[in-house]
């Protein structure tokens, strides 16, 4: 078994290896795309990332089921806990994929104000989308199997190149055309081989498992807990994206890379927390009930780890947001956007702090709490960004997304307090 130290590890560089390919394909794209092009290949990978969540919740109630039975020694139950979850999610993935589908054209022509020049690539662009789409639901739930085994070294192995192909393959294929929907079909591609990865290691892990038929109580607990983190992951990703879609279809589509490219840059920042609390979820959810002080000396020393870390990410990227902007890409693209990357550098400080207290509260098996805080924010966060954009354009969009994960960061470490101190009484 290895230790969370090299589990940690394991995660960290298949996930944050990665943002230098980003670092280096932005640019690219950028040039030779253009920047209304780019923007919108932002919200096509926008729009896959949030379909990814839209999986009932399973992929993060698989993690937490599997090492909670794990944990308490059922591993008969492992087996048709996962074979009834692929079924579900296999079912959602293709009703989204259709949906999107079905109403692509409607978002091409009525939803994003797009040049004319560039909406027929688009709306072939988006048909990608949506076949891309079941293909990012099965494989959240393949991951959440993987994660719930403490596998991080598969995870490791098959998100490393993903998360970097996800950049290069738009730059790879920049040698076929310079049009959106080539670039979209490189995504599919790079979903479609990480699938295929994805299934053959759980294949051929899970062949020693028996199978058995699923209990109507392990359902109840798998579907109650996914039915709180579906709902979650339907608000959550609104008030991540919706910014970025009202930006298009209120101040125009040419100004969303001004806004979404020092943002989706920052948040990749997000991916050493996520690295972190990936291997503490499983952590949680396997040592709540058996050892409460191993788990309250974890969320500590990871809180603060992660404090430390995120502090020191706003400080550098506050102070060098300008002239960081200005090599990376050019003067003017700086001017357009550092003091929006200033102000979003603070939001994504608590958002990253949140990730600790958010593994904690859904690990030990409260996903209604998150979820329940998530339908609060979204209509203080609507209303804060159709005021501030009114007022004060993008710069009025990057202060009600910081407000809004700042006051997502107060509640849940507020939460955790309380139930880490209810436990103790209990």
């Amino acid at each position: 078994m290895r230790s969370i130290k090299e589990k940690v590890l394991l995660n960290f560089g298949s996930t944050v290896l990665p943002m230098t390919a980003g670092l280096v394909a932005i640019p690219i794209l950028i040039e030779n795309m253009g920047v209304e092009r780019f923007g919108l290949l932002s919200i096509a990978w926008m729009i896959v990332g949030y379909f990814g969540l839209l999986d009932m919740g399973l992929g993060r109630a698989l993690t937490q089921r599997i090492a909670s039975n794990l944990g308490a020694g059922k591993v008969d139950n492992i087996k048709p806990i996962i074979s009834f979850s692929l079924k579900i999610v296999l079912v959602v993935g293709i009703t989204s994929a259709t949906a999107l589908f079905l109403f692509s054209d409607y978002l091409v022509f009525n939803v994003f104000d797009i040049t004319e020049t560039y909406r027929e690539e688009t709306k072939y662009g988006m048909y990608w989308v949506a076949l891309t789409i079941p293909l990012v639901v099965l494989s959240t739930a393949l991951f959440g199997i993987l994660e719930g085994f403490q596998y991080f070294g598969w995870t490791a192995v098959i998100r490393l190149p993903l998360n970097i192909l996800m950049f290069f393959a738009p730059v790879a294929g920049l040698w076929v055309g310079e049009s959106l929907d080539i670039a979209i079909f490189t995504l599919f591609v790079v979903r479609f081989l990480t699938f295929v990865a994805l299934s053959f290691v759980i294949y051929r892990e899970l062949k020693g498992f028996q199978a058995s038929r699923i209990s109507k109580e392990e359902k109840r607990s798998l579907l109650t807990f996914g039915g709180w983190i579906s709902l979650s992951n339907l608000v959550s990703p609104i008030m991540v994206y919706f910014d970025r879609f009202y930006i298009a279809s209120v101040l125009g589509a040419s100004l969303v890379a001004y806004y979404t490219t020092p943002l989706d840059l920052l948040v990749k920042a997000t991916l050493i927390p996520f690295a972190i609390i990936s291997v503490m979820f499983s952590f949680f959810a396997t040592h709540w009930h058996e050892d409460w002080q191993k788990v309250v000396d974890a969320y500590k020393k990871t809180l603060a780890f992660i404090f430390a870390i995120m502090l020191a990410f706003l400080i550098v990227v506050y102070f060098g947001a300008e002239i960081g902007l200005r090599v990376w890409i050019d003067q003017e693209f700086s001017s357009n956007s550092y003091q929006l990357a200033q102000i979003l550098a603070i939001g994504i400080f608590f958002n990253g702090l949140a990730m600790v207290p958010f593994a904690l509260v859904q690990g030990i098996g409260r996903s209604d709490l998150t979820a329940k805080f998530h339908l609060f924010e979204l209509p203080i966060f609507i209303f804060m960004l159709v005021y501030g954009v009114a007022e004060y354009g993008l710069i009025g969009a990057a202060w009600a997304w910081t407000a809004r994960v700042t006051l997502d960061c107060a509640l849940l470490i507020s939460t955790s307090l309380v139930l880490l101190k209810g436990k103790r009484c209990a």
